[in-house]
C-alpha cells in the first residue's frame, strides 16, 4: 500500500524533477517508509513506501523489470502473489525480491494487458513500457485503491490523491459535481469536483500511446441472480470463499490487526481470523460518549470471548472541531460521510500498534445490511400493488398534521416509487442529505438554473438497474455508494497514518458470487442480511446474530448544539461565506434553529459546513 504519483509529456518537454518530488511529498503520509523517483526524458514517476510485503529495499519502487525495458510505481496489494510467482518460477522466471510488485512486471512481459485477469487483490498502478513509448496504468475492480489524471495535448499526470494533482496552481470547481454532492454526500466517479481531473473507473486500464488515450473496462460484476442450489448450500460455498479470502489478507510481513464493532460483519471476519491465527488478534473499537450511539460493551464482550487483545478509543464533538479541516485537507474533494472522523481517530490509534487491518467494508452491500433495503421491499409491494401514489398522499396528510418531517419523507419516497423503483431509491437515498423538494427551497435560483441538469435524483435513477427491482439498490450501492464514499473513506482514514486497510468481503470471487443469489437470499422483510447470517450460524452466537446494526452513527444533531456550533455559524451563516452565491442564508439558519429545538439535521448541517470549509480552500 503506498502513494504513486506520475507524468508523460507530449511536447517534447522532460519531467521536471522537482515537480515529480512535490507530488510525491504530496503523497508523503501514504508511504512513510521511503520514496523514489524515475525519470527518463519526457516520463517520469514517483512512488511513496508503505512496506507490507517484503520489507527489504528489494522492494523499493519506482521498479524496474530485469532487463530494464519496464519501469513500474504500484499501489495495493496482489493476495494471490505467492500463487502466481510459483505458475511464472515453474515457466522459467526468476525473480530478486519477495515482493509482489515484481510479479506485476513478469506478468505484463509475458501476457500484457491481460495480466489483469489473473490479479486477486486491490490495486492502482502505472507502467512505462520503453521499447513501445506506450504507458499503461489500471485500477482494481472495486476501485478500492484510487487513481486520479488529467490528460490534455500537452501531457497526462495521475497520482493516488487530488492533492498532488493541484499543485501548481488553484483548480477551476465543477460546480455540476457539487450540486450531486448535495444529494448523495459524495462526488461520484468519474467527477472529481474539479473541472479537467477525472477518476479512473474500477476495473477499469489505460493506454497511451503516441499522445493517444483509450480506456478499456476489462470486468464487470452485473446482478444476475441465476444461482440454483439452495440458502445452505450457498451459505457453505460462501463461507468457503470468506475463509479463504480472510485466509489471503492474513499474509504479511507485518502484524495484521482488525477493526471490531458489535456487528455480525466485523465479528464474522475476527472470529476467522481467530481460527487461522496461531497468535493473539489485536482489535480496535472506537466509540462515542452518547447513548444508542455507542457499541464498545458489545465488541469488548465479543474480545472477550475470542480472547483478542482489545483496544478501544472514544470519539468526541471536540475531536470534530478540531478535525474539519484535516478532513477537508485529507479527502481534497467535498466528502461528507460523517463517519469519516472517527474512522480517522481509529485509524491514527490502530497505527500505533499495528501496520496492517482488516475490515468489513462490503457486507452491506452486498448481504442487504442497511434499513433502506427493508423500505425498498415495502417500495417493491407498494409498486407492484399500485398503492404507492395513495400511500404518499396519506403520509403527505399526517406530516402536515403531526408536523414531524420522516413522515414527508416517506411520502417523497412512496411517490418516487409510483414512478419506478429507481426513483423509488432516489427519493429514499437522497432523503438522508437533501432531497429534491429540500434543494428546491435551499438554492438560489441562479445556481439551481445552471446546475439543475446534475440532481442526484436524477444519477440515481440513471444508474439503477431496474431490471433488479428491488435488488437494483444493491447493484447500485456497490456501484457507486461503495466505490466513491465507502472506499473513499477507509483509503484516505488509513492512509492518512500508513496504515493499509483490507476488506475480506470485496475479494472479487466472493463478489462474483455474491451478485448471482436470488432476491429472497439477500434482502426479506424484517431480516437484515439472511444470507450472511447463514454463513456466519455456528460461528457467531445468536445474540450477535440477532443485534441489529448500528455501524459509525456519528451524534452529529448533538454536536452541532455543542462544539460544532461556533464554526457552523461562522463559516456557513456569516456574511463572507461561500455558501452565500449558491443558498439561502434563511434556509440554512432554519435547518440550524430546527436542529437546536430537537429535529434531527445532524447530516445535513454537516454537509454544509463540509461545503462551505472546501470552498473556502478552493474557491477563487
Amino acid at each position: 500500500m503506498c502513494g504513486i504519483a506520475g507524468e508523460l509529456r507530449f511536447d517534447q518537454q522532460p519531467v521536471q524533477e522537482d515537480r515529480l518530488s512535490m507530488m510525491g511529498n504530496a503523497l508523503a503520509h501514504r508511504g512513510p517508509d521511503g520514496g523514489g523517483v524515475w525519470l527518463d526524458g519526457s516520463v517520469g514517476f514517483v512512488h511513496r513506501r508503505l512496506a507490507i510485503v517484503d520489507l527489504s529495499p528489494a522492494g523499493t519502487q519506482p521498479m524496474k523489470s530485469a532487463d530494464g525495458s519496464l519501469i513500474l510505481t504500484f499501489n495495493g496489494e496482489i493476495y494471490n502473489y505467492q500463487e502466481l510467482r510459483q505458475e511464472l518460477e515453474m515457466q522459467g522466471q526468476t525473480f530478486r525480491s519477495g515482493s509482489d510488485t515484481e510479479i506485476l512486471l513478469a506478468l505484463y512481459q509475458r501476457f500484457g494487458e491481460q495480466m489483469l485477469a489473473k490479479l486477486r487483490g486491490m490495486f492502482a498502478f502505472a507502467m512505462w513500457d520503453a521499447p513501445r513509448k506506450r504507458l499503461f496504468f489500471a485500477r482494481d475492480r472495486l476501485g478500492k485503491k484510487p487513481f486520479f489524471y488529467r490528460f490534455d495535448h500537452t501531457r497526462f499526470q495521475f497520482a493516488s490523491e487530488l492533492k498532488a494533482l493541484v499543485l501548481e496552481q488553484k483548480p477551476s470547481i465543477d460546480w455540476q459535481a457539487i450540486r450531486l454532492f448535495l444529494g448523495l454526500q459524495y462526488i461520484p466517479s468519474p467527477m472529481t469536483g474539479f473541472e479537467g481531473i477525472l477518476s479512473l473507473a474500477p476495473a477499469t486500464y489505460g493506454v497511451i500511446e503516441q499522445g493517444t488515450l483509450k480506456l478499456h473496462e476489462y470486468d464487470t460484476f452485473p446482478r444476475q441472480p441465476k444461482y440454483s442450489g439452495s440458502m445452505d448450500q450457498a451459505a457453505d460455498q460462501l463461507r468457503g470463499l470468506l475463509e479463504e479470502s480472510v485466509r489471503l489478507r492474513m499474509i504479511a510481513d507485518v502484524p495484521v490487526g482488525a477493526f471490531l464493532s458489535g456487528g455480525i460483519d466485523s465479528s464474522l471476519l475476527v472470529a476467522l481470523m481467530a481460527r487461522q491465527s496461531s497468535k493473539k488478534i489485536q482489535t480496535f473499537t472506537m466509540g462515542f460518549p452518547s447513548f444508542g450511539f455507542d457499541e464498545r460493551a458489545e465488541a469488548r464482550a465479543f474480545a472477550q470471548h475470542l480472547g483478542t487483545d482489545h483496544h478501544e478509543f472514544e470519539a468526541r464533538s471536540e475531536d470534530a472541531a478540531a478535525l474539519v479541516d484535516q478532513l477537508i485537507e485529507l479527502y481534497d474533494a467535498p466528502y461528507a460521510d460523517s463517519s469519516s472522523l472517527p474512522v480517522w481517530l481509529l485509524a491514527r490509534e490502530t497505527k500505533k500498534s499495528v501496520k496492517a487491518v482488516i475490515c468489513g467494508d462490503g457486507g452491506d452491500e452486498l448481504f442487504g445490511g442497511y434499513r433502506r433495503y427493508q423500505a425498498m421491499l415495502m417500495g417493491h409491494l407498494l409498486h407492484q400493488y399500485h398503492l404507492a401514489k395513495p400511500a404518499a398522499l396519506a403520509a403527505q396528510m399526517i406530516g402536515r398534521i403531526a408536523g414531524d418531517p420522516r413522515y414527508t419523507r416517506f411520502a417523497q419516497m412512496t411517490s418516487g416509487f409510483s414512478d419506478s423503483m429507481g426513483a423509488g431509491y432516489a427519493a429514499l437515498f437522497e432523503g438522508s442529505y437533501f432531497s429534491a423538494a429540500e434543494l428546491e427551497t435551499l438554492l438560489l435560483p441562479e445556481f439551481k438554473q445552471r446546475t439543475q441538469a446534475s440532481s442526484a435524483g436524477g444519477y440515481i435513477r440513471t444508474h439503477f438497474d431496474e431490471s433488479c427491482q428491488a435488488e437494483g439498490a444493491l447493484a447500485f450501492d456497490l456501484s457507486s455508494y461503495l466505490v466513491d464514499d465507502l472506499n473513499v473513506k477507509m483509503d484516505r482514514a488509513t492512509m492518512a497514518h500508513g496504515l493499509e486497510a483490507r476488506a475480506p468481503f470485496l475479494d472479487q470471487e466472493l463478489v462474483r458470487f455474491s451478485v448471482q443469489l436470488p432476491l429472497p437470499f439477500l434482502l426479506k422483510r424484517g431480516i437484515q442480511k439472511p444470507m450472511l447470517r447463514a454463513v456466519a450460524k455456528g460461528i457467531l452466537s445468536e445474540d450477535i446474530l440477532n443485534r441489529p446494526k448500528r455501524g459509525f452513527q456519528v451524534p452529529l444533531a448533538d454536536w452541532f448544539r455543542q462544539n460544532l456550533r461556533p464554526m457552523f455559524i461562522e463559516r456557513c451563516l456569516s456574511q463572507t461565506s461561500k455558501l452565500n452565491t449558491m443558498m439561502n442564508t434563511k434556509v440554512i439558519q432554519r435547518y440550524l434553529d430546527e436542529n437546536d429545538r430537537g429535529v434531527n439535521h445532524g447530516n445535513r448541517l454537516w454537509m454544509l459546513l463540509v461545503l462551505a470549509s472546501w470552498l473556502d480552500r478552493y474557491s477563487t
